[in-house]
């Protein structure tokens, strides 16, 4: 049995039916999935990602979210300027999921100016045909502009009570359906990244020590494992850069005081 088979053959009939038809009765689509913290919202998306990449309705997936191992290819993609590119050089159609699409997409602040350029630039991308996931906690962390314009088709909430159980609201046609018995997608992915996204890509400072590398990427979300080291390796790496960063900011402090460097005492010349 090929691996596709053995993909198709987790989902129901009718689970894979709809995903097929609400993602290809248009040229794109845009759906927002919600529920609460640890009710399945991330890996539902990435399930939907391998029902409509194992049905042949879109073949191109890219995402925010820190993939570990997928059973095919998923680009990372973490800006504006990189998803307009993605879409512009690749041909066929295409999914983005973006994940935390309440930090990036905030109602707190309407009409920010990634707000505008996002909902300016979902039009333009939906004619490279991008079909686009949001994924909320609810819609209130995302902008309102959002939900008064007709770019959204759909909404799915997540149970927090059953992981298994979603409810379709769809906009387009006006019907709502249950989803029961949703399997757990295949794709190993990190649960505890930031999922990031911004207008523009964020430029990484190289350093010339390689400690000091490692603690920038760790600090700016990279996992251990990522980095290649033991979590007491990166323990030691982070409890040496603190004591140093402690000890010189106090000896600096005290300009009257003896001095330490390499852990040995230098006594300060005083000039009259």
């Amino acid at each position: 049995m090929s691996q596709q088979s053995q993909v198709l053959d987790r989902f129901t009939e009718d689970f894979l039916d709809f995903i097929t038809y609400i993602f290809s009765r248009r040229t794109s689509a845009f759906y927002i999935i919600r529920g609460r913290r640890e009710s399945g919202k991330t890996d539902f998306a990435l399930l939907i990602a391998e029902a409509v990449y194992y049905s042949g309705v879109i073949r191109n997936i890219a995402t925010n979210i820190k993939i570990y191992e997928a059973p095919f290819s998923i680009e990372y993609i973490t800006n504006l300027m990189d998803l307009e590119h993605w879409c512009s050089t690749c041909s066929g159609k295409k999914l983005y999921i973006l994940d935390e699409a309440g930090k990036s997409f905030r109602r707190r602040t309407p009409l920010s100016k990634l707000n505008i350029k996002l909902l300016d630039k979902i039009q333009i991308l939906r004619k490279y045909k991008l079909s686009l996931i949001f994924i909320t906690p609810h819609e209130a962390f995302i902008d309102s502009a959002i939900w008064g314009t007709d770019v959204l088709d759909g909404v799915f909430t997540k149970s927090h009570e059953n992981p298994k159980i979603a409810l379709y609201d769809d906009y387009l046609e006006s019907f709502t359906k249950n989803l029961y018995g949703i399997p757990p997608t295949t794709i190993k992915f990190d649960t505890w990244d930031v999922a990031p996204f911004t207008e523009k890509p964020t430029l990484s400072p190289r350093f010339r020590e390689r400690d000091l590398q490692i603690l920038w990427e760790w600090s700016h979300g990279k996992s251990f494992k990522e980095l290649g080291l033991h979590p007491m390796q990166l323990n030691r790496l982070v409890r040496k850069f603190v004591k140093q960063t402690l000890e010189n900011s106090l000896h600096t402090s005290h300009k009257d005081d003896d001095m330490l460097i390499d852990g040995k005492k230098i006594h300060k010349i005083h000039h009259k």
